[in-house]
């Protein structure tokens, strides 16, 4: 079988497209790859702000219409970036083994960054985070690939700090850039991070038997109760939802948070079921949080986030 995929440009995209790659063929030696570029509207405009993109699917429609098209056969996500809602004619066909879902704080530790210190990040979840624990930062929106914002620290903008996936620096053989990774339980991680995703197209039976293959039923078990969560809640993922998820004796734990853009207020909810009942998990901890209060607190940071960022360009 011969099998196009679809990837971003980015260091990163092509080290993760490369990866699953390398995940098929080994089960399945006589598959044959060509890997098709594709640019995001995000990767065209590296100006704007992810808000004017309309949040959802600012690195993935693309994708989506090109595998609904048939110029690719899969397409390969960072799975935070996929939308919890897919078209009809596509699945999210695979999702191999989690890496580190955890953030890392690159340049200091979280208790060693001076008062007042400049803290680079293009995530509102992360903004939302840094200033619930280190209300003092001073958060500067960035955008751009993993090097160029490590550059920015003590460079020219003028950094002490920036937050990035552990995942990717790891993909990238760039772990040595971390200086703290942050407790998930106190900064809890976006929906799907150090997980990818696979899609194909629902009609394409021994494509998705395939991928099948490289299925991890844990990370699934994961991803599934994570998505549940902010689909119920309505949010992008883009807006500041963070989750962490672990394993209690053969059964999945949920953590759900919730945090105001100023970082002052921070909801937070917590359930456990057997992995069968991911989605269900999701929903349950969704509604604690909504009756808590938290969809209130999205849809103030919705109205209101546009106004917080100007980025710096990469």
């Amino acid at each position: 079988m011969h099998l196009k995929i679809g990837t971003r440009r980015s260091p990163l995209a092509m080290a993760q497209t490369n990866y699953i790659a390398g995940l098929i063929k080994a089960k399945h030696p006589d598959t044959e790859f060509s890997l098709v570029p594709i640019a995001t509207m995000a990767d065209k405009d590296r100006v704007s702000e992810f808000h004017q993109f309309g949040i959802v699917g600012v690195f993935s429609t693309e994708h989506e219409e090109q595998l609904t098209s048939g110029e690719v056969d899969i397409v390969v996500h960072s799975l935070k970036d996929l939308p919890t809602t897919l078209r009809d004619s596509l699945a999210l066909a695979a999702v191999p083994g989690r890496e580190n879902p955890r953030d890392a704080l690159c340049g200091s530790t979280l208790g060693e960054l001076r008062q007042g210190a400049r803290v680079g990040t293009g995530s509102l979840r992360r903004r939302s985070q840094i200033l619930s624990l280190r209300p003092d930062v001073e958060v500067v929106p960035i955008r751009g690939n993993v090097g160029p914002r490590l550059a920015k620290i003590n460079g020219d903008d003028g950094l002490d700090a920036v937050i990035l996936a552990q995942a990717g620096l790891e993909r990238l053989g760039l772990a040595e850039a971390t200086t703290e990774q942050l407790d998930p339980m106190l900064f809890p991680h976006a929906v799907g991070q150090g997980a990818l995703g696979v899609q194909a197209r629902t009609a394409d039976a021994a494509i998705l038997a395939l991928l099948k293959d490289i299925e991890d039923e844990n990370t699934r078990a994961e991803v599934d109760a994570e998505r549940a969560m902010l689909h119920a809640l309505g949010a992008g993922c883009s807006l500041p939802v963070g989750v962490c998820t672990s394993w209690r004796d053969g059964r999945l734990a949920l953590h759900g948070q919730i945090t105001s853009l100023d970082g002052q207020q921070r909801l937070t909810a917590d359930a456990e079921r057997p992995p069968e009942q991911a989605v269900e998990l999701g929903l349950e901890v969704a509604e604690t949080l909504r009756v808590a209060g938290g969809v209130a607190i999205l849809e103030s940071s919705y109205r209101s986030f546009g106004s917080h960022f100007k980025f710096v360009g990469a």
